[in-house]
């Protein structure tokens, strides 16, 4: 009896010497600090990581005083820290790699500037050069031509009557532009000239072309301070696009950008209420951009101008200015500019057309 009593005696006293195990979460703590996360949140999220070793260190020490339920609380603290520390070093990261990036995209924002700007000074240098070749061709003697079959002569009348006519709105486009321009006087007098040589053979069309190249040159110059000063503006672009919306159907030209009008008046020669709202709308557009003054132009379907070509080209104005464009010239073309051959059936309802033609201030 004496001897089982000892030996339950030796049994509880080995017992109560034994160690506690480490708690599972302890173990845990271990591990994640041991990872390659942690270990970098180390070094990147230096504040977080030391916090953890805070809570790691008052665990181990609350184990090794044997109070097991802090050991306990402190460990799953230290391993909720740890896991911010790491959650904080990819913050961290991922601002560095912000920061590249922006970095990269201002230096490569400064690089796309730098090309735009290298971009707009070689498109100044070209203009700039295509307007000396102009004025180099228009310096060179040009090859007269020889007298022709009447038929022949008869195509070259048509063909100068349309480049009188195309000369004298590039001229009006330029004078839109540049009122007081000394050049173009003596071109709309050497138009005159021309025009009244067109009763009688030969067709004068070595001088019509000269006469057309003249003023295309004035009307470039013109425009020559407005593209120094921005030459990728890109306004004339913008505005036909703006147009394009609209479904006005626009085209550029020579002399910027062109909506193209048909059957704008009744029977009583007024312009219907169809016509009013659209000339209402493109009279707003002139105002909305003043830098484009507006040329309308009446074509007719056959023979020259009239008088009641001119009442509408009056009626026309009046509209757009009403509407709120400030800068307006009008011309009567006749026939001379026909887009179908006037001989063919319903060439008259084509070439009958009205042009508004919002004036380019620049060549960009």
């Amino acid at each position: 009896m004496m001897r089982t009593a000892l030996v339950l005696f030796a049994v509880l006293g080995v017992s109560a010497c034994a160690p506690m195990p480490r708690p599972g979460v302890m173990r845990e703590v271990d591990s994640a600090r041991a990872s390659a996360a942690v270990q970098e949140a180390a070094k990147t999220a230096p504040q977080a990581y030391a916090d953890a070793e805070l809570r790691r260190t008052q665990a181990e020490s609350a184990f090794g005083d044997g109070d097991q339920p802090s050991a306990q609380i402190l460990s799953e603290q230290a391993l909720a820290a740890y896991a911010r520390a790491t959650v904080q070093a990819r913050l961290v990261r991922a601002q560095a790699t912000l920061a590249d990036e922006r970095s990269r995209l201002t230096k490569a924002t400064q690089l796309q500037n730098d090309l735009d700007a290298q971009q707009q000074r070689f498109l100044l240098e070209a203009e700039t050069l295509e307007t000396r070749l102009k004025v180099a061709r228009d310096a060179e003697p040009m090859p007269v031509n020889a007298p022709a079959s009447a038929e022949r002569e008869q195509a070259r009348l048509l063909a100068v009557k349309a480049l009188l006519s195309q000369a004298k709105l590039l001229c009006l486009s330029a004078r839109l532009l540049e009122p007081n321009r000394e050049g173009l006087p003596p071109l709309l007098g050497k138009l005159g000239e021309l025009s009244a040589k067109l009763s009688s053979p030969p067709a004068p069309i070595d001088d019509a072309i000269a006469v057309r190249s003249g003023c295309l040159k004035e009307l470039t110059l013109a425009r020559r301070p407005a593209t120094q000063k921005d030459p990728a503006a890109g306004v004339t672009d913008a505005l036909l696009a703006e147009l394009s919306a609209s479904s006005l159907l626009p085209f550029r030209d020579d002399r910027g950008v062109v909506v193209t009008l048909r059957a704008l008046f009744n029977g009583k020669d007024q312009l219907s209420s169809e016509a009013s709202s659209t000339l209402d709308t493109l009279g707003k557009v002139a105002k909305a951009h003043p830098e484009f003054p507006v040329l309308a132009v009446i074509h007719g379907a056959k023979g020259n101008a009239t008088a009641r070509d001119t009442a509408q080209a009056t009626a026309i104005a009046d509209a757009l200015r009403k509407a709120g464009a400030t800068r307006v010239e009008t011309d009567t073309a006749g026939s001379a500019q026909p887009v179908l051959d006037p001989d063919r059936p319903g060439a008259s309802q084509r070439n009958a057309r009205v042009e508004v033609v919002f004036v380019s201030p620049s060549s960009s």
